[in-house]
């Protein structure tokens, strides 16, 4: 299970890299559309290189990942940052700012699970 969730974690690094490449191709805003598309398709690979890790959980953990973190923020969030960025490029104060909020939630809902974990799933859960 480490090994599937640093492939992930490295997988979504590169294409966060990759993404910022295509988006500093251009002036900010040119071509939105074509630029959130790509940014999007790139978006869905990197998303579809976490599914062995996915496949491997048990339900317990899928359901706590699937209504929390893993659907709700991190695509929703990921769609919409890919959106500032394709329109005000990726240096913009809105993009940035953007990002940063995506970087505490994450953070924040690894303590969370941390949290979680060390508990060991008590007698609530």
């Amino acid at each position: 299970m480490l090994a599937l969730a640093m492939a992930s974690f490295v997988t979504m690094v590169a294409v966060g890299l990759i993404g910022g490449r295509i988006v500093r191709m251009g002036a900010p805003g040119e071509n939105f559309w074509l630029v959130y598309s790509v940014l999007l398709a790139i978006f869905a690979l990197g998303m579809a290189a976490t599914l062995p890790w996915w496949r491997r959980l048990d339900d317990v953990q899928k359901s706590g990942h699937l209504v929390s973190w893993y659907w709700g923020g991190l695509i929703g969030g990921g769609m919409v940052i890919l959106g500032f960025a394709a329109a005000n490029g990726i240096d913009s104060s809105l993009t940035r700012g953007a990002g940063a909020v995506m970087i505490v939630q994450g953070a924040v809902s690894s303590f969370a699970w941390l949290v979680w974990r060390l508990r060991l799933r008590g007698p609530a859960e």
